[in-house]
């Protein structure tokens, strides 16, 4: 039996558990590398700024590097990615016993660039260098909520090519939830490992409510009209969303939507308690709509959580930068969360109000858009009032079409090789989550 535990909410094993039991792991061979996070280290918004602005003390917890974690329970087979050290001799033993693997020192890069402005990473970048460990590499990670990566004065990318310069940029890998931050340390650190990365993929495909889906729910359904133009799903009130529910209300019969913050819930909606985070049964269901409605509507509305790219994307504003003053706004591109992947794993043409060039950075991470149902050309538009007005006006005309020329556009050869492309890369970004690629396979089978 291997040992595993849940530390923040992912699967780990402490190292000196797995060096005891390492030889009883039949498919080590398959492994060639592994994260480990030590508790020894300070990063992940610890050692930044708290709430006040005030500088935070030292905080020696185990850093949040933000996998999701796929659900089971997993006993006979080696399943976890991630190694806990309890302090730094343990990574140079780790590394010496599988010279062959590539060994990576996993911490968090923060939400907001403010909370890693005081992290020592000189002194990381020392203690590492001592260990004297060829296939030892760092790993930054973020897979959650990303934002900027500049904080007034402050630039974390500058930081982070002086303070790794000696360490060497070939031996960095980047996992991030921006692909404008994705493409900025591209261009920065051409010889780093950086990759787009985001944990909603595998958590929509792990999430309960799937098991009677079936492969396609277009090959499923293509011999039925479906009754609905489109569904658009709501939660936490948005000035964006409130704008866009009113535009949609008035076709309220030939839709799905809700807006759970505004009491308006989906016909049948087994939760209709609305209590924010603390609604536990909503939150673990919440990527998983049924399916007596995603098989009978032709596409998904995303309101996405931001729309505004120079608005705080927390409440209050604070010490970050976030806020009126525009001396203190920083643009907010290339971020998406579970409302706009959902459209692609539900084999859904997505129409999305979000920020700014959001359109290009889907294409950019490998998504089709589908301008054969939508007007998209509003995803270009810097006005915001502008763009949403575009937006009104696209939405309307769609709802406007009579439901069987929108059936007719579905069911169109392009239009379904793009559904089936999407459906198959957020399937195929599920299973090579880096964090669970072994725990989905032992999971779902080969």
């Amino acid at each position: 039996m291997i040992d595993y535990s849940i530390y923040n909410d992912n699967i780990v094993s402490h190292i000196d558990k797995f060096l005891l039991n390492y030889k009883n792991i039949d498919n080590l061979d398959d492994v060639d590398h592994l994260y480990v996070v030590s508790e020894e280290c300070v990063a992940d918004d610890q050692g930044g700024l708290d709430a006040t602005g005030e500088q935070r003390a030292n905080n020696s917890n185990i850093v949040g590097i933000s996998p999701y974690c796929t659900e089971g329970s997993y006993f006979e087979t080696f399943v976890a990615s991630i190694l806990i050290a309890r302090n730094i001799d343990q990574i140079k033993k780790l590394c010496n016993l599988f010279p062959e693997k590539t060994i990576y020192y996993t911490m968090g890069i923060s939400t907001f660039p403010v909370n890693d402005m005081l992290v020592s990473y000189d002194d990381i970048v020392r203690r590492l260098s001592a260990l004297d460990c060829k296939n030892l590499h760092i790993c930054f990670v973020n897979g959650w909520d990303m934002y900027t990566d500049k904080y007034k004065g402050f630039d974390r990318l500058e930081k982070i090519k002086r303070c790794f310069k000696e360490w060497g940029y070939d031996k960095l890998k980047f996992l991030m939830a921006n692909n404008s931050i994705v493409e900025e340390y591209k261009m920065a650190l051409p010889d780093s490992d950086v990759q787009y990365f985001t944990i909603y993929p595998l958590r929509i495909y792990d999430s309960p409510g799937k098991k009677n889906f079936p492969k396609s729910i277009c090959e499923k359904t293509k011999n039925k009209l479906r009754f609905k133009k489109l569904i658009c799903l709501n939660n936490y009130d948005k000035r964006h969303r409130s704008e866009i529910v009113d535009t949609i209300k008035p076709y309220e019969r030939e839709i799905y939507y809700s807006y759970r913050s505004k009491g308006i819930f989906l016909n049948k909606d087994p939760i209709k308690k609305f209590a924010g985070s603390k609604d536990s049964k909503f939150l673990r269901n919440q990527d998983s709509p049924p399916y007596r409605l995603v098989s009978t509507s032709y596409a998904w509305l995303a309101t996405e959580t931001l729309f505004h790219s120079k608005e705080s994307p927390t409440t209050g504003g604070g010490p970050w930068g976030w806020g009126d003053d525009p001396d203190q706004q920083y643009e907010v591109t290339g971020f998406f969360t579970e409302k706009t992947f959902k459209a692609f794993y539900f084999e859904l043409p997505i129409f999305l109000v979000g920020l700014r060039d959001s359109y290009r950075h889907l294409q950019n991470i490998g998504f089709e858009t589908f301008p054969e149902m939508f007007d998209e050309s509003f995803d270009l538009i810097d006005d915001e009032r502008q763009r949403m007005r575009r937006i009104k006006a696209s939405l309307v005309e769609f709802l406007e079409t009579p439901l069987k020329e929108i059936d007719a556009r579905f069911w169109m050869p392009i239009v379904q090789e793009k559904i089936k492309h999407n459906k198959d890369l957020i399937t195929k970004m599920a299973w090579e989550d880096p964090f669970n690629i072994r725990a989905v396979k032992e999971k779902y089978g080969n």
